[in-house]
């Protein structure tokens, strides 16, 4: 599952939030475009600014805790943290403003960062399919994912009810709509079943316990701050049942969902037996 959007507008332009998208992505062109095919010099700025829990654990390095969040691995890597901050950053930096944003942001990275490390150290003892030669401690962790989990997790508790444009690759492609608080907790479930796995000594290369460090960290600041989503978004959802009509010979009630943004309305009526070619709308 892929999300593309969602459905509720920010009351404020989120300057931080495209800051933060820009500067991921120019960050890891400025290193892949000097040696696409095989990637040396992208590999190389890993190591040097990647966050290695030995050094971190001896307080060398610590620098790298900052860097590292601006660095990823590939294309993918890349796309797929950048798609998760655009689609939910822009309302978290709404609620909370463009400095409290930032600060969150870096702050929920760090958490992340902490948490992976103590995972390394606690699953240290049992590894058991790590490539030879290579020391868990001494591998360095990249990625804007703990930080953005942190988002995700603040996201799912200020707007549950939210419903997220996902594209589903299945057997086929598809896009449904599903709301926060079920897509985000799938995701957080997940993350924490391979978090689990990874601690019987799985090495599989991904921070699960820096998502999950990360989306706790969010959850708790949310909650212990007591923020609040903006009010002025102007977004307003509605479904209710409707009067019941006569079709036929039977009676079919449908189900609206109204969504009022401004001076703009979107109005979804589902009606049960109905074909489209059946229906005319009249709107005053």
């Amino acid at each position: 599952m892929l999300p593309i959007h969602d459905e509720i507008r920010p009351s404020i332009k989120p300057y931080v939030n495209y800051c933060l998208l820009l500067v991921n992505i120019v960050v890891f062109f400025f290193f892949f475009l000097q040696d696409p095919i095989l990637m040396r010099v992208l590999n190389m700025g890993i190591w040097d600014f990647g966050a290695i829990p030995r050094d971190i654990i001896r307080g060398e390095n610590l620098w790298t805790l900052l860097t590292s969040m601006f660095m990823h691995a590939d294309i993918m890597h890349l796309l797929g943290n950048m798609i998760y901050l655009w689609v939910f950053g822009d309302n978290i930096e709404d609620a909370l403003g463009h400095a409290k944003y930032l600060i969150f942001y870096v702050l929920g990275g760090l958490a992340a960062s902490f948490v992976h490390i103590a995972s390394v150290l606690a699953a240290l003892p049992s590894l058991t399919s790590v490539p030879y030669g290579w020391d868990p401690t001494r591998i360095p962790s990249v990625g804007a994912s703990g930080a953005i989990s942190a988002v995700l997790g603040s996201y799912m508790l200020l707007y549950p009810r939210a419903r997220i444009k996902t594209l589903v690759f299945y057997f086929f492609i598809t896009i449904v709509t599903i709301p926060a608080l079920y897509y985000l907790g799938f995701w957080f479930f997940y993350q924490l079943l391979m978090g689990f796995f990874s601690l019987t000594g799985l090495f599989s290369g991904v921070a699960f316990w820096a998502h999950i460090g990360g989306f706790v960290a969010g959850l708790v600041v949310v909650k212990a701050f007591g923020v609040r989503p903006r009010p002025e978004s102007g977004v307003v959802f509605r479904r209710e049942p409707v009067k019941p009509f006569y079709v036929g010979s039977k009676f079919r009630t449908p189900f609206v969902d109204i969504m009022v943004e401004g001076d703009k309305a979107r109005v979804v009526a589902e009606l049960p037996g109905m074909e489209e070619e059946d229906v005319m709308i009249r709107v005053s």
